[in-house]
């Protein structure tokens, strides 16, 4: 499953022109899978680094903007 971030403002972006995407996998312990996403998203043209948080952090409201660190479980 997966989701984009909408043209709404955002008002703790650091770049308004950048959006947020949002792929969702069933299990963030499962590197191999993890790994098997970031090869689609890099074919589809992503060429970013890509931060992968765990939906606990999300749920805590953990965020790197918010100075918490360490929150990404791969960085690739």
């Amino acid at each position: 499953m997966a989701k984009v971030a909408t043209a709404k403002p955002n008002p703790i972006a650091s770049n308004s022109r950048m959006k947020v995407i949002c792929v969702y996998t069933y299990d963030w312990t499962d590197e191999t899978d993890v790994r098997r996403i970031r090869q689609e998203l890099s074919a589809l043209g992503i060429t970013s680094k890509i931060p992968y948080k765990a939906d606990e952090d999300t749920t805590a409201r953990r965020y790197a903007r918010q100075d918490h660190t360490r929150i990404s479980k791969y960085y690739e």
